[in-house]
């Protein structure tokens, strides 16, 4: 494991704090100003965080991570927010009031907010790792903060997010509770293979033990993906537990085993976990000792999906679940076309393996992405394969990654369970 920055290390980026405000209809004077140039007021009364640079007027000189008031043409102050000169999103709002400065004290209330919404949401007696701020779910755009038992590991969307960076840290060293956050570290999303700095505390000399619905896991918050697990799928592989019993199963994209491990202590008789990372695989054998399972019971490939479901179709191979949780096909709009072909294809290689009455699981973890045509390609599939499909159930992500109603880009994740005859 890299060393970590220390907290004296870390860069500390100055957030604007101005003080209390005039009323709605008239913006701080001692703000910069970006225009809206296009007919866009209701989006963003209703509650939308974004505008991109193409809808905005924006004075020379803006510096990226800079407070901005957003106004109308008349001068009308519409709302308050940070400034990305880095980003086609140049502008996320954080407040339509314009009494309420963006600085630390938003960013506390926010995720103390945030920690009081996860209540009921998570039972701690059995799950100590769930995300605590969804961004803009949240109302703090570009931050993310997961939890991992006593370590918080936050990642920020984008240079302008981070200029948020000392109010987080206030922020999560000052939650308290009964289990307090001991450690914060900062993940770094440009950089491909992890790594990112320490902001306060001290990270364990190993991986995180986290346990989720009493599944026990090992998490590499350093080197792991995302923030060290796909905490959006724990209600979705606490769903395949319970449709495991007896069942054989198949689990492609695996990553560290999530699926498995969940179906494997449902009562599967036996799993095939597969992944083209062979540090995945190692890892998913691990969390299977680790949870008092014989990976000598089960099967493990450090391979690729599509061959190994193909390989399977010419052996004749079929299972009674299948499940396929791939990385995101389509991160931009423009990729949507090629997306969905990806889907197709791999949904008509998914079928073919599942036995006649057994289960398909998957999902999509790209916005771009519409539900309806998600399941499109999965009907497309099973009339390529001339099956019939009956979708059972449709679920998103969960309450600890909660969405706005006026921003659809934030129900990004779709899991489909569905019966094939």
């Amino acid at each position: 494991m890299p060393t970590p920055a220390r907290p004296s290390q870390a860069p500390r980026q100055q957030v604007l704090a101005p003080g209390p405000g005039p009323r709605r209809d008239a913006p701080r004077g001692g703000l910069p100003r970006v225009t809206l140039s296009k007919n866009l007021q209701r989006s963003v009364l209703g509650g939308h965080p974004w505008l991109y640079r193409e809808a905005l007027e924006v004075p020379p000189g803006l510096r990226t991570g800079q407070v901005v008031d957003l106004v109308e043409r008349s001068g009308r102050f519409l709302g308050r927010g940070l400034f990305d000169g880095e980003s086609p999103i140049a502008l996320r709002l954080y407040t339509l009031d314009s009494r309420e400065p963006v600085d630390e004290a938003l960013v506390g209330r926010r995720l103390t907010a945030a920690r009081k919404a996860r209540r009921g949401a998570i039972d701690p007696d059995h799950t100590d790792a769930f995300r605590l701020c969804h961004g803009e779910g949240d109302f703090l755009p570009g931050v993310v903060i997961d939890r991992y038992g006593p370590v918080a590991v936050v990642l920020f969307d984008g240079a302008a997010a981070r200029a948020l960076l000392p109010g987080v840290v206030a922020a999560v060293q000052g939650l308290g509770g009964p289990l307090p956050i001991t450690a914060l570290y900062e993940r770094n999303q440009r950089r491909q293979g992890g790594g990112g700095q320490l902001l306060y505390g001290e990270l364990p000399a190993a991986e995180l033990l986290v346990r989720e619905h009493g599944m026990r896991f090992l998490v590499d918050i350093v080197q792991g993906q995302k923030t060290g697990l796909f905490l959006d799928q724990r209600e979705n592989r606490q769903l395949i537990r319970r449709y495991a019993r007896g069942l054989t199963v198949w689990n492609g994209f695996a990553y560290t085993g999530g699926f498995s491990l969940a179906a494997a202590l449902g009562g599967a008789s036996r799993v095939v976990t597969v992944d083209s990372a062979g540090p995945a695989i190692a890892a998913a054998r691990k969390n299977f000792v680790l949870n008092q399972l014989d990976p000598a019971a089960h099967e493990f490939y450090a391979d690729d999906v599509f061959v190994h479901l193909q390989q399977a179709a010419q052996r004749r191979q079929a299972y009674d679940l299948v499940i396929v949780d791939p990385p995101s096909f389509a991160p931009t709009h423009k990729a949507l076309p090629t997306a969905l072909g990806a889907y197709r294809e791999l949904h008509r290689l998914a079928l073919a393996a599942v036995a006649p009455g057994g289960l398909l699981a998957a999902a999509s973890c790209s916005s771009h992405v519409p539900e309806a045509e998600f399941l499109a390609t999965l009907t497309d599939a099973a009339q390529h394969a001339r099956r019939r499909l009956r979708v059972l159930e449709i679920h998103g992500q969960p309450a600890d990654h909660p969405s706005l109603p006026a921003f659809p880009e934030g129900r990004y994740l779709k899991f489909v369970l569905a019966r094939i005859d």
